[in-house]
């Protein structure tokens, strides 16, 4: 599938189609039953080109089966609260994210937490999906201070109000599906910046962040490209600048 943002934007890395499914990919990248792994470095390796693939028994992050939408975290109530804040009775260390373990609750009971249906959750390049045989649910853009300040104006072009776009306090992988998938449920969802997650930022490029919308809203994006600020001047400016960093 083809994208005019890809070009507009320069982009250096591809948008990340999200696919739920019941059939496992041939020759994806996966993690190993038994063995801890990140949703990140997977989540990266399909903005560069390769398909990853994910399911309940081989994501052996705890919070990474939250952020994938394999259900609530086994550790709750009285364990992920305390993590997430103060630590726990000298048995692990907090992670300071949260003041309290009542504010570490309140965080996971405002979290969408949902159980999806389907086995696999899907990471493919956005140009080997098929749109007539392929639907995503998401699309995810892995971008610079200037391309997802490009998103972020484009996401209120064609739309009433000034709050299209949301930055949530979150995980890394709660970022990139568990919230934009929440607000695709929505008559009038809200694009998603996220890796902003202090534990992940390791794992990224200095000046990248994510920029998650539903299927839909990537097509109304692409569509408001023509008549958008994209062709005029002043991006041409910002564009320029892009260019001579790659």
């Amino acid at each position: 599938m083809e994208s005019r943002l890809v070009e507009e934007l320069s982009l250096r890395y591809e948008p990340v189609a999200v696919l739920l499914s019941n059939e496992k990919p041939e020759g994806a990248l996966q993690g190993k039953e038994g063995q801890w792994s990140c949703t990140i470095p997977l989540f990266i390796a399909a903005a560069k080109g390769k398909t990853s693939v994910f399911e309940r028994k081989t994501t052996g992050c705890p919070g990474g089966k939250v952020g994938l939408g394999f259900g609530q975290y086994p550790n709750y109530p009285d364990g992920i609260e305390y993590f997430l804040s103060v630590g726990k009775n000298g048995l692990f260390e907090g992670e300071g994210y949260k003041k309290d373990p009542e504010l570490g609750t309140e965080f996971v009971e405002c979290l969408p937490i949902t159980d999806i249906s389907y086995q696999y959750v899907i990471f493919k390049p956005l140009s080997q999906i098929d749109p007539t045989k392929e639907l995503p649910e998401l699309i995810v853009f892995y971008v610079n201070n200037d391309q997802l300040s490009a998103l972020t104006v484009l996401a209120n072009y064609y739309r009433p109000g000034n709050e299209n776009v949301m930055i949530p306090f979150s995980s890394g992988c709660q970022s990139v599906f568990l919230v934009p998938y929440a607000e695709a449920q929505k008559e009038n969802p809200r694009a998603v910046v996220g890796l902003t997650d202090i534990t992940v930022r390791p794992m990224v490029e200095a000046d990248m962040l994510s920029f998650s919308v539903p299927y839909k809203m990537f097509l109304d994006l692409e569509e408001s490209v023509d008549r958008s600020f994209l062709k005029k001047h002043l991006w041409h400016r910002v564009a320029a600048r892009i260019e001579k960093s790659k």
